[in-house]
């Protein structure tokens, strides 16, 4: 069989073209070949590891303030049931013995006596500090200091104290306006503070709390013919805050 001089490839067949070949530069080598750099990273916004430091401060940090919130909620809760009180403080008496205002100076002696109740039935409470103040017109005359003591549920504590001045110089205007009134009256009314630390007690509850009760016009019958007297009246309750 005679052949074609001129073969054509067959039909459906792509023309088989030549593999291209890479470019090259005048000295026969890739262009750059040889100046190419490892791979490095330009994110701005890379962030090294954390230091393993910070995160242990950062975890106690907030285990603290965890327990914080644990422990004030057990306390808003003790509050809410046990619901302490305040003391009721009453004076039952008070007298007055070698009173006399002489050239605006005082010389007396007091003696009182209060009753302490405990109006909690879960909480007691203890007294590390008792301060009476005697006041008249505004104007403190005599302090003194009451014995610790303690209460339990429900308790009723009488007390007693006295308060002295010997020849203790006063402002001329209060000095005549005891006077006036042991003249018009018959009797002076004196002003008592009682200064409390308290502390109430339940089981490991503790809680302090400064309490200040005001025993106001206390009525005392010191005419002027005479240096002693007594309260008028039945025993008085005073305020507490």
């Amino acid at each position: 069989m005679q052949q074609d001089p001129n073969p054509r490839p067959a039909t459906g067949y792509p023309y088989p073209y030549p593999p291209q070949q890479p470019y090259a530069s005048a000295n026969g080598y890739p262009p750059n070949a040889g100046t190419a750099y490892p791979y490095q990273n330009q994110n701005p916004y890379y962030a090294p590891e954390p230091n393993s430091r910070a995160i242990l401060l950062r975890r106690l940090f907030i285990a603290f303030l965890v327990l914080l919130l644990i422990l004030g909620l057990i306390l808003f809760i003790l509050m809410l049931v046990l619901r302490p009180q305040y003391p009721d403080v009453y004076i039952n008496s008070l007298s007055v013995s070698n009173f006399n205002v002489s050239n605006n100076q005082l010389t007396g002696k007091w003696d009182l006596q209060l009753q302490f109740r405990n109006p909690n039935s879960k909480m007691s409470l203890q007294y590390d500090a008792v301060i009476l103040n005697l006041y008249y017109g505004g104007s403190s005359l005599s302090d003194t200091r009451l014995q610790p003591f303690d209460q339990g549920t429900k308790d009723q504590t009488p007390v007693n104290g006295t308060l002295s001045v010997a020849g203790t110089y006063i402002d001329g205007r209060l000095a005549n306006s005891i006077g006036q009134d042991r003249a018009a009256k018959g009797s002076i009314e004196f002003d008592l503070r009682i200064y409390s630390l308290v502390t109430f007690r339940n089981g490991v509850y503790r809680r302090r709390r400064y309490i200040t009760s005001y025993c106001d016009d206390v009525a005392v019958g010191v005419p002027a013919s005479r240096g002693s007297g007594d309260m008028i009246g039945p025993s008085k309750r005073c305020r507490s805050y």
